[in-house]
């Protein structure tokens, strides 16, 4: 190909890269797992494969959406608290006394059946997991939750920990926990603490909605003993645009399904949009591990493609048990290439799934935002936009990628 053909080349990729972002986070609206809009995500990214040639199957499975409404809670004597239905909590319109607990002790301690029980302090200064996390359960949170569960309260009130320039982090995100849920700030905790013994009144109109969603896979050299398969997760979190959580994934994948058209390696592809990454219950990865029970020595490499083309920073590649020689073109072609680095190792993406069945696997993501994992303010909220992506810097993750896979096959 002439430089003037490569530049032409480019020019469309970046140009396919802007039409496929647009159109993820405007014009299909709300991607959050068992949604109208996720499915139209997958019905797009199907669509998309098929155009390029690919052989396409859909891994269809329930997933419980919802709908947060509103929520008031006052006291009698007319005072308001400004409080949030928990994601993918039950409805509730009750009164009931307050009662308060910051520690596991005093949660052992108080006197909850039929009460609102306020989390704040110690005991909610993290968010609790799913109790039916698949994948990794916390001995101390889980007895909070059992805990919970057999209170007998009416409801619970959490204290949420905010970052400066984000709303507040919500304790409670799971839909398999059927106590009603809200939380509030911090701040608002510290006054409704005055308020202990009084009776209050409680209302949110939160709803669980049966859902159902579906992973979507591409596949070339369908027959081969091994495969690389390179995922991105598809979903978002609820009314979020999620641009580079985890359209810009999604991006990379099309764009490699164009790149890797006309592949003719010895190993297999999978190009496969995985649907829960930001679900409580991550119910697509959990459907994918199910079909692929016993044959995951079938995967030669996961690449996980998640957070890619912040438009500060390098992308960075991170290694997880590649094989010598592999790892040797991983460093070479993906870490060395231009503005591009070794990234630190990090375990809260689709890769982990991977890496704990004991396959290779290399995670993708841009180096500001694992950097600043812990304290950034952009993902999972409104501010995840399309004006933080530089479409670019995804163009050329796309062809670095498609560069290495050519050179391990």
């Amino acid at each position: 190909m002439t430089t003037v053909a490569k530049t032409h080349a480019r020019d469309a990729d970046l140009q396919d890269v802007r039409t496929w972002l647009n159109d993820l986070t405007i014009h299909i609206k709300d991607r959050s797992v068992g949604s109208e809009g996720n499915r139209d995500a997958t019905a797009y990214f199907k669509a998309q494969l098929e155009h390029a040639g690919w052989v396409t199957h859909e891994q269809w499975f329930d997933a419980l959406d919802w709908s947060g409404g509103t929520a008031s809670l006052k006291a009698a004597c007319g005072t308001s608290f400004e409080v949030f239905p928990s994601p993918y909590a039950r409805s509730v319109d009750a009164t009931a006394r307050l009662e308060a607990a910051s520690t596991v002790d005093e949660l052992e301690r108080i006197e909850a059946k039929g009460a609102f029980v306020l989390l704040h302090g110690a005991l909610a200064a993290q968010p609790l997991m799913p109790k039916n996390f698949p994948f990794f359960t916390i001995d101390k949170q889980q007895r909070i939750i059992n805990l919970l569960e057999r209170s007998g309260a009416a409801a619970i009130i959490t204290a949420a920990p905010s970052q400066s320039g984000r709303p507040p982090t919500p304790l409670i995100e799971d839909g398999d926990f059927d106590v009603p849920s809200v939380y509030m700030t911090v701040k608002e905790s510290d006054r409704l603490l005055s308020f202990t013994g009084h009776r209050l009144d409680l209302v949110s109109d939160a709803v669980r909605i049966a859902g159902k969603a579906a992973n979507v896979l591409g596949r070339k050299n369908e027959g081969a003993s091994q495969r690389i398969v390179i995922t991105a997760h598809i979903d978002a979190k609820k009314d979020v645009p999620g641009a580079l959580d985890n359209a810009t994934g999604v991006a990379t994948l099309l764009l490699l399904a164009k790149l890797l058209a006309s592949y003719t390696g010895g190993l297999g592809i999978d190009l496969l949009a995985l649907n829960g990454e930001d679900h409580y219950a991550v119910p697509g990865q959990i459907a994918y591990s199910r079909d692929m029970d016993g044959v995951f020595d079938q995967v030669a490499l996961n690449i996980n493609i998640d957070g890619v083309g912040y438009r500060e920073g390098h992308t960075a590649y991170s290694f997880f048990n590649l094989p010598e020689e592999m790892g040797r073109a991983a460093s070479m072609l993906l870490a060395n290439a231009p503005a591009s680095c070794r990234g630190l190792e990090w375990f809260q993406g689709d890769h982990s799934m991977f890496v704990q069945a004991g396959c290779p696997a290399i995670a993708v993501t841009s180096n500001w935002l694992l950097e600043n994992m812990s304290t950034q303010t952009i993902t999972h909220t409104e501010h995840d936009t399309l004006d933080l992506v530089d479409p670019a810097k995804v163009v050329a993750c796309a062809l670095a990628l498609k560069r290495f896979i050519d050179a391990i096959s």
